[in-house]
């Protein structure tokens, strides 16, 4: 009577059923992991940025109530200014609220000027840049 051996027995003529198994089995633990890794990184990719852009739309939202916010303390902090300056309370107002609106249009024009300015320094060396 012949045995009829598996489609692997004969793997068992050269190494030990034990040691096998054991290796086997730590091929599988080792293939499996590196595969629910990658699974996983996919996965943690995707929150990531969903947290992100969650955020980011949070950010977007509130924007407005912020800055609002802020304006007021600062037309606040303005007014408490005004109260300590000089003359009559109206004159006080009067020239802190100027001289913020001036400060905010230097900043502006400074802030376009800079802007230009960076534009027109890469026009410059764009040739350069396109090899």
């Amino acid at each position: 009577m012949s045995q009829t051996r598996g489609t692997f027995d004969f793997i068992f003529d050269y190494v030990d059923r034990e040691s096998y198994t054991k290796y086997f089995r730590l091929v599988v633990a080792v293939c499996g992991y590196i595969i629910v890794r990658g699974l996983y990184q996919k996965w943690a990719t995707k929150f990531h940025i969903q947290q992100e852009v969650n955020r980011d739309n949070a950010e977007k939202a509130a924007k407005p109530a912020k800055d609002a916010e802020l304006q007021k303390q600062y037309e606040e902090k303005l007014q408490q200014e005004a109260k300590t300056f000089g003359w009559g309370k109206k004159t006080r107002r009067d020239t802190k609220l100027k001289q913020a609106y001036i400060e905010d249009q230097f900043n502006e024009l400074r802030q376009r000027h800079q802007s230009a300015y960076d534009a027109a320094e890469d026009h410059d060396i764009e040739y350069l840049l396109e090899d």
